[in-house]
């Protein structure tokens, strides 16, 4: 039976448990990692036993991938994604090939990721709510009534840009390819530092999507007459702000590190999830 000299003595396993396949993927693995004489903790979700192992799998779609490096983030482990979703941009790897992935990386031979998180704070009269941690994107957007929503951003206490749509996106590069892309913002290599500003259908042809640099704090104002407008971090609801109400984002101190296999570049996964590799 082998033996492990890898660094990676201790690792972790989370799964989406809304997936049949995430968790029959996890029984495989767990099974893969004993038999290589590597402790394994395997969960549903993140646990605090977990924050001594070596590497964080996480296996589901990108949400399972988002939900996992946010939680982890203070613990400074590294988290490979494995898919067994439909697009899977933030994944290391498939299902059918994650042994393989594995046997790499355990040999020291994967490539780690650094990237941004979002910090999301938001003023409502006197009190403060947050932080609030975002891998992919920051969303302000209208409410059920679908009515247009005002907004105004604001930079170095001066404004920016008035907005009336249906909303405004705020995205790291790892969340370019999110809602972002959905809404006509560009695609952006993450290794880049920078964040982005995308209107969600304006009224006005003139307001386009911004890049800024990721050292540039963000403050939205929901203006009236807009009726309620949905705050939500990475697709999770936080909550409904109204008139008056102020959401600041910022690059946060904290960062997330994915680990990857080494063959899987950020361009073959544009080529192979968004269909650009040719015929």
């Amino acid at each position: 039976m082998p033996t492990s000299n890898s660094r990676f003595t201790r690792v972790a396993i989370v799964y989406n448990p809304d997936k049949p396949r995430a968790l029959e993927q996890s029984q495989k693995l767990s099974h893969w990692f004993k038999y290589h004489k590597i402790q394994i903790t395997v969960a549903n979700k993140v646990i605090p036993s977990m924050k001594t192992a070596n590497m964080v799998m996480a296996l589901g779609g990108d949400g399972t991938v988002l939900q996992v490096a946010r939680d982890v983030s203070e613990w400074n482990v590294p988290v490979l994604g494995v898919n067994v979703g439909h697009l899977g941009f933030l994944a290391a790897t498939e299902t059918g090939a994650a042994t393989r992935t594995l046997k790499r990386v355990i040999a020291g031979e994967g490539r780690i990721e650094t990237r941004t998180l979002l910090e999301v704070t938001f003023r409502s009269g006197a009190k403060s709510y947050g932080p609030f941690l975002g891998l992919n994107d920051v969303v302000l957007r209208s409410g059920a009534t679908g009515r247009v929503l005002w907004l105004e951003s604001r930079v170095r206490d001066r404004v920016l840009a008035s907005y009336a749509g249906d909303g405004l996106i705020v995205s790291t590069p790892t969340g370019s390819t999110a809602y972002n892309l959905a809404a006509g913002g560009p695609i952006v290599h993450p290794d880049l530092d920078i964040l982005l500003m995308t209107p969600i259908c304006p009224h006005s042809l003139a307001l386009r999507p911004l890049v800024l640099p990721a050292y540039e704090v963000i403050e939205v104002d929901v203006r009236k007459p807009s009726a309620e407008a949905i705050l939500t971090v990475d697709g999770r609801l936080i909550r409904t702000l109204d008139p008056g109400e102020r959401v600041v984002i910022r690059r946060s101190l904290k960062q997330v590190n994915l680990l990857m296999d080494p063959d899987r570049t950020f361009y073959q996964v544009l080529q192979t999830k968004l269909k650009w590799g040719g015929q």
